[in-house]
């Protein structure tokens, strides 16, 4: 196994292993699942695969039962021959028993089977079915449950390689597993890498033992290599495999290109603040000031930064500032094709090279044969191609891909002019591949490398559709041939070296005349306006200033003339470019218009925009967007976010087609025109920050095709209740019927009122939201001022999401649970929230974080298998029937007995630093009891283990016992008290982002296993240890006399100096601990935290923490074995004296 996959380490706080690797091995290990298992590893997911993990000797089913509950995801490979194993199929019921009991994730996949012969076991999957069947007569029941386990499964949906490439398809499965893993850890995502990576491992190595140095130096360290040379995907590896080790981490890539656009350097350190500070940061508006923000920032968190593809130290220095400023351990990876960007005395340096010939042949094989050397008769061929590549990865992998499936005539024919190609011409041999297109997918990969590096996929499509390309099928082409990449936020990647070679095409169309050339961009674009050189050649326009350039041409400008001839212009992309003159002949074929900045108050009615698709007006001067109507029938985008003096739409009732419209911080707008309910075909609308919009249109109710609405930061909208906008006009007979009013139930009278008087609507600047279309599936309400969420609410039965983040919201609407369709709703920063009405039943994603005022949640019944988050709520102490937190004072009676030799009443005005890892907060309190999960704890400064512990052991983990019996007594539960210590070196934050803290009970002889993780630990300081005591309160019939136990403790980063366990007799059990679901025996309360039959997780904060920190620590001793003799070691506390 590879050194990067060794070194792989992401883990959740409880879980061994990230994934687990499902697959027949007959069928697909030493080919799919082997590629599959790396492309994991290599992406920073641990993953469990049998022939790899389990030592030799081992009890195997044993091992892949634990390997299952240690998992956070399965992913199962069905391929031909699945069926016909029964360990597979064993392997499949007890993964799929799984989800049921904790929302165990998993991703099935299809490998060379149809689903629909899984789920129907019919096929391959028939005949092996029938041989089970015939074998297990006497065990049919058995044979019921595969096939109820292979239906469910199917039902999950799954991914299916059909006609894909595998290495594509691999890809896929790990972005989707990477998504699954890191939807809590949404600030920390692995990043994608190519399942084919070959080679790299003496530089990822060399890079995890530099990042792992233990140095409390700040450490920066440059890869630098040519173009191509696969240095940001060895970045990508060692980020993915070492990031959770850092309190904060961000990779910032392609940062040559996009400092290079507007406001390039703002956005880099917008993303990188977003990144270390765990939240979207959009307040950056200089590069001055995002520096002292960012310095701010990275001084108080040991961060792992990456900085990809940087240019030159003036990049380096205004996106991160002096490196003085970071934190001690902070680590900063830099890639560049420089070699002395920085001085060698402030740096380490890596030099990546090429690949050698053997290594360079396995890359190009992959690429080219799906095997790792070439198939038979293509070695004569493959040679030469590798040689002329000269070890280049990327062009190894481009060519490879473009032969893929190809005859050996076809690819001779393809290569031919290699021979004339000098060593190092690696665009050269990259335009071997390009020349392989059809004419269609050259001419798209050409507007995609000079026009839309970075954009949206759908956006793309949208705009080259209507430029007569089949955009999704050629687009395809181009991924398949490693042309074109396509990210996790769908955006375009196009390598740099592929766009310089694209645009190496397209010069050479007309050397020595730019005008003749299909598509132009900054030099030539600025030559050709300059001087007037435009022809009908010309397809495509960029140029782009930036707004504080004051070169004298920019303030001059630009005559409209210079682009009469360009009778086929269709995409024309300006920002901060000034024109003057008339636009009646200007280019009428316009598709794709982007110009950013414009100066223009309102646009000419002779500016023909008549076949426009889309309209980028960001940042412009409008006022109003054109008089009267015009009528842009083809028109789908609009967008014309950050006009500051735009006040109105203008009608737009002549946009029938529109599909989007975007007027983000358009901070002037006081009236969207009433026309905006003529867009039946309108899907999005984003009013984000118009903070002047008192109103919005009263026809918006019908737009029968919206889906998302955003009003946030719209702080000058009011928000009624529909059924209270109104007029009431009474007389001095009426005053009586309305003091009666007065004291009479709005809710009770409502009809009745608004049938008793007279009204008409009332003429005011609120709205409410009945008058919102019932097809909204999206909307987002946040930092919008309101105080109070109406019942009309209840109205958009089709709403999917909701956003209410920033409000000063009291409660929420008490039908809420009536919006069935509801699966996500955030309510973070709702700062006077105290609780929660009924939530809708299908409900996946709650976030409440920050949240200050809230104290308890009630009516959440399916909390465990919620998707939620409340870091910040400090005050949050008790959710309904399944934790409480309270003073160790307030505790039962029983508790306090149960607890032996502790006098809790001497201790209430101690005060414990506690560390709550549901709401990832610390807060200073007297000492608290802790009841969850059928256990009682709590935590408190102490020197030693209490004599009343019989045995003990010094810096050991485990114990075991054989349980007593007693005349009269019955086991009532078990004691276990641990006292450990701080790390030397660390503080409390680091502790934030570890929640493994885990006491794990076992009874050996009836084959039960409680683990338990606390909601909240004592924090122990420098000078004084910390105790933590607890009580299991177990059932009669879960342990009873002679059985075996064993009780371990585990606590990463803190140091266990001693710990001990004592069972507990007591004659019957108290009446209230058996209505009480927190505080019952963890019998009563385990079903809801089964893993499967026997084991059980006792948590309440298991999806909702950080990534696991990994440090070294101490090891703890072998563990110790220990027998309690009945007459020397009985323990019994039943009477409120032996407190």
């Amino acid at each position: 196994m590879s050194t990067e996959q060794q070194n792989a380490s992401s883990s959740s706080y409880r879980c061994t292993y990230d994934a687990f690797l499902s697959f027949r091995g007959a069928d697909t290990r030493k080919g799919f699942a082997d590629h599959l298992y790396s492309a994991l590893e290599l992406a920073g997911i641990h993953t469990f695969r049998d022939d790899d993990e389990i030592e030799g000797g081992a009890n195997i089913e044993q091992e892949l039962q634990t390997a299952i509950q240690e998992s956070r995801v399965s992913v199962i490979v069905f391929s031909m021959d699945y069926a016909s194993s029964t360990w597979c199929l064993n392997e499949l019921a007890i993964i799929m028993e799984r989800t049921k009991t904790d929302g165990h994730k998993v991703v099935p996949v299809f490998y060379d089977v149809e689903p629909s012969d899984v789920r129907k076991q019919t096929g391959s999957f028939a005949d092996s079915f029938t041989r089970h069947e015939e074998r297990f007569k006497d065990k049919i029941d058995k044979v019921e449950e595969w096939r109820r386990a292979l239906r469910e499964v199917t039902d999950l949906g799954g991914m299916v390689l059909g006609e894909r490439y595998e290495s594509q398809f691999i890809q896929d499965i790990v972005e989707v597993v990477g998504n699954k893993l890191d939807y809590m850890n949404m600030w920390n995502r692995r990043l994608r890498v190519d399942p084919y990576v070959i080679g790299r491992d003496y530089y990822v190595e060399s890079l995890n033992t530099w990042l792992e140095d233990g140095s409390n130096d700040v450490g920066v360290a440059v890869i630098h290599g040519m173009g191509g040379i696969v240095k940001t995907t060895i970045a990508k590896i060692a980020y993915n495999q070492n990031f959770s080790k850092f309190q904060a981490s961000s990779f910032l890539s392609d940062i040559r290109e996009t400092s290079k656009q507007a406001n390039g350097f703002v956005h880099l350190q917008r993303n990188l603040l977003s990144d270390i500070q765990k939240r979207k940061v959009n307040n950056i508006y200089s590069h001055d000031e995002g520096i002292v923000k960012i310095k701010r920032a990275v001084r108080c968190k040991r961060v792992l930064i990456v900085l990809d593809d940087v240019e030159n130290l003036e990049q380096f220095n205004v996106i991160l500032g002096m490196r003085d400023w970071l934190h001690p351990g902070s680590k900063i990876i830099i890639t560049a094709r420089h070699e002395h960007l920085l001085r060698a005395e402030v740096c380490v340096r890596f030099k990546v090279e090429g690949l050698p010939e053997h290594q360079s042949l396995k890359l190009f094989s992959w690429h080219a044969f799906g095997q790792s050397h070439p198939q038979q008769g293509y070695m004569e061929l493959s040679k030469p191609v590798v040689e002329h590549c000269g070890g280049v990865p990327l062009a190894l992998q481009v060519l490879g891909s473009s032969l893929f499936g190809k005859t050996v005539d076809v690819c001779k024919n393809a290569l031919h002019n290699l021979d004339v190609i000098a060593e190092g011409k690696i665009q050269k041999i990259l335009g071997v591949s390009f020349h392989s297109l059809q004419d269609h997918d050259k001419r798209l990969f050409l507007h995609i490398a000079c026009f839309f590096v970075g954009k949206d996929k759908d956006f793309t499509t949208t705009i080259l559709d209507e430029c007569d390309f089949a955009t999704e099928v050629g687009l395809q082409h181009l991924v398949d041939r490693c042309l074109v990449e396509i990210n996790v936020h769908n955006k375009l990647i196009v390598h740099q070296l592929l766009q310089d070679m694209g645009r190496a095409i397209i010069h050479e169309e007309s050397p020595e005349d730019p005008g003749k050339r299909t598509r132009l961009w900054q030099k030539d674009a600025f030559n050709v306006l300059t001087k007037l050189m435009g022809t009908r050649t010309i397809k495509g326009l960029m140029l782009h200033f930036l707004p504080t350039d004051s070169s004298s041409v920019n303030e001059v400008g630009f005559e409209t003339r210079a682009f009469t001839e360009m009778l086929n212009l269709e995409l024309l992309l300006l920002d901060n470019v000034k024109l003057s003159g008339s636009y009646e002949d200007f280019p009428k074929k316009l598709i794709w218009l982007s110009w950013r900045g414009l100066s223009l108050k309102s646009i000419p009615a002779n500016f023909c925009v008549e076949n426009l698709v889309a309209l980028d007006l960001r940042k412009s001067s409008l006022q109003r967007v054109w008089k009267g109507t015009r009528f842009l029938t083809r028109l789908k985008i609009l967008n014309l976010s950050h006009s500051h003096g735009l006040r109105t739409t203008s009608d737009l009732s002549g946009l029938p087609n529109l599909e989007k419209l975007i007027l983000k911080d358009c901070i002037n707008l006081v009236d969207v025109d009433e026309s905006i309910g003529n867009l039946g075909k309108l899907v999005f609308l984003n009013l984000k920050d118009c903070k002047s919009l008192m109103k919005l249109p009263k026809r918006m109710n019908m737009m029968r095709s919206l889906e998302e609405l955003i009003l946030t930061g719209c702080s000058k909208l009011v928000l009624h209740d529909s059924a209270m906008v109104i007029y009431i006009h009474t007389t001095s007979r009426d005053m009586d019927k309305l003091r009666l009013l007065s004291i009479i139930s709005w809710t009770t009278i409502r009809s009745w009122w608004m049938w008793a008087w007279p009204r008409k609507t009332l003429q005011s600047t609120s709205f409410s939201l009945a008058s919102l279309p019932r097809c909204l599936e999206s909307l987002s309400l946040s930092y919008c001022n309101v105080s109070e969420v109406p019942n009309d609410l209840c109205t958009l039965s089709s709403l999917k999401y909701l956003n209410l983040i920033g409000n000063s919201i009291l409660c929420l609407p008490q039908n809420m649970k009536s919006l069935i369709m509801l699966e996500t709703l955030l309510l973070d920063k709702s700062i006077n929230l105290e609780m929660f009405p009924e939530l809708p039943p299908r409900l996946k994603r709650l976030e409440a974080k920050y949240c200050t005022s809230l104290k308890r949640l009630t009516n959440l019944p399916l909390f465990r298998s919620l998707e939620s988050l409340f870091w910040g709520c400090e005050q949050l102490v008790e959710v309904e029937s399944l934790l409480n937190i309270k003073p160790s004072r307030s505790a039962d009676i029983e508790m306090r007995r149960y607890m032996g030799p502790f006098n809790l009443k001497s201790i209430t005005s101690t005060d414990v630093e506690m560390i709550n890892y549901l709401t990832s907060t610390t807060r200073k309190v007297p000492v608290q009891g802790v009841y969850e999960c059928g256990v009682y704890s709590i935590f408190l400064p102490g020197s030693k283990i209490p004599d009343g512990f019989g045995f003990t052991t010094i810096y050991g983990s485990a114990l075991s016992a054989i349980a007593s019996s007693h005349p009269n007594l019955k086991i009532q539960g078990l004691n276990v008290c641990v006292l450990y210590a701080i790390e030397p070196g660390l503080a409390i934050d680091d502790y934030l982002v570890s929640a493994q803290h885990l006491i794990k009970v076992s009874n050996q002889t009836k084959g039960l296993m409680w683990t338990y993780s606390p909601v909240t630990v004592g924090f122990p300081t420098e000078k004084e240890d910390m105790l933590w005591l607890s009580h299991f309160q177990i059932g009669s019939n879960e342990l009873e006399y002679g059985d075996q136990i064993r009780v371990s403790v585990e606590m990463h980063d803190f140091w266990i100096k001693e710990f001990g366990i004592l069972l507990v007799y007591e004659q019957e059990r108290p009446p209230s601990s058996q209505n009480n679901v927190v505080a019952g025996d963890v019998s009563m309360s385990a079903s809801e935290y089964q893993m499967w039959t026997g084991k059980y997780f006792l948590s309440n904060h298991r999806h909702r923490t950080h990534q696991t920190q990994f440090r070294k620590r101490r090891e703890n001793p072998a563990h110790i074995e220990f027998s309690f003799e009945p007459e020397h070691q009985l323990h019994t506390y039943s009477r409120p004296k032996d407190l």
